[in-house]
């Protein structure tokens, strides 16, 4: 999925079947950095910054490229890599909303 196509959210996969992709709003600043510290070196986050956002404002792949004087397939590789990257921060946050039971009872009591 594209960020392009999102009208400026971020698709995340889930593992819920009722809702497999969730929108939500892109992250700030702060959090954004704070997902790319060891993967990315810090003089390159505001060039993903500058691509995810351009995107989520609907810019093509190409006009990014130029704004930024890279390749169409760099711009999509960073996208490609934000997008799993954040994914990967929402699923644990949303799976660590979910009620789970606080213990699981045993078939058999061994006592």
């Amino acid at each position: 999925m594209n960020l392009r196509l999102t009208n400026g959210k971020i698709p995340i996969e889930t593992w819920i079947e009722r809702h497999p992709i969730m929108l939500v709003d892109p992250p700030k600043r702060a959090l954004f950095d704070s997902l790319f510290t060891k993967s990315v070196p810090a003089a390159r986050k505001d060039v993903y910054w500058k691509v995810l956002h351009a995107r989520l404002e609907g810019k093509t792949l190409r006009e990014v490229a130029m704004d930024l004087g890279i390749t169409r397939e760099r711009v999509r590789q960073m996208e490609a890599k934000m997008l799993r990257m954040l994914s990967t921060h929402y699923r644990s946050v949303l799976a660590s909303e979910i009620d789970w039971p606080e213990t699981v009872q045993p078939l058999h009591d061994n006592r």
